[in-house]
């Protein structure tokens, strides 16, 4: 994958025409692309595991679950940031509580929401960083693999194995784990128990009765669960802008 990651953006609000206007303002900026548009707290709880986003903009008072509640439950190291967008100002003090990036009330205003996006974008240089390699332990032997060249992981007992070079190599480090350090446009988790190299995959086969399956370059076949359906439409998106 070429070029810097885009910022992976999660809109919610339970009023559409809200959720459209910050769309509007996001679409101005050619470095963020939208991966979830949710309208209550439980979509927004499914979006932060399927679509991994970078930066979540949030009202406060939403159906099932409000903003706060999530942004309580997110992990705060790995989670999304998060920019509070509400109609009130008297959530601001607990909404700093859960590590806001910013708290935004509408009516949106274009220079003030540029501010807010600008310190996500400061925030996640800081925390973006990712390996360029795993290391297994064998033996006595630490083996170095570069992550470059991994085809899938997959998850073995609390750690998971690296396959690599047509080898299984276990690392002591949980799927889940993985998941949150691997780059997202290079990596994708595909089912609980593997994540996958989307340049590795050669073939989607979406007829299989128990759901969709992957195939990768080396001939192996990698299911796809139905929770993490959307992994599909990022291995299959169109090529250009």
């Amino acid at each position: 994958m070429n070029g810097p990651a885009k910022i992976r953006a999660l809109i919610a609000d339970d009023e559409p025409l809200s959720r459209r206007v910050v769309q509007q303002l996001l679409a101005r900026h050619g470095d963020v692309v939208v991966v979830a548009d949710c309208a209550d707290g439980e979509a927004v709880r499914d979006a932060i595991v399927q679509c991994r986003p970078d930066v979540a903009f949030l009202d406060i008072q939403m159906p099932i679950a409000s903003g706060l509640d999530v942004a309580r439950e997110r992990d705060p190291r790995s989670g999304p940031f998060v920019v509070f967008v509400t109609a009130y100002d008297h959530f601001a003090l607990p909404a700093f509580d859960v590590d806001a990036v910013d708290y935004l009330t509408k009516p949106l205003v274009e220079d003030r929401f540029d501010a807010a996006l600008q310190r996500v974008r400061e925030r996640l240089r800081g925390r973006r960083s990712y390996p360029s390699q795993l290391v297994a332990h064998i033996g006595t032997r630490d083996v170095l693999i570069p992550v470059e060249s991994i085809e899938y992981i997959e998850a073995d007992d609390v750690y998971a194995a690296v396959v690599w070079r047509g080898k299984r190599h276990l690392v002591r480090t949980p799927l889940d784990a993985l998941e949150r350090v691997l780059h997202p446009d290079v990596f994708i988790r595909v089912h609980r128990s593997y994540i996958v190299r989307i340049d590795r995959v050669v073939e989607v086969r979406r007829d299989k009765p128990s759901g969709a399956e992957l195939v990768l370059q080396s001939g192996v076949r990698l299911p796809v669960s139905r929770r993490r359906r959307a992994a599909l439409d990022a291995i299959c998106k169109p090529i250009g802008p």
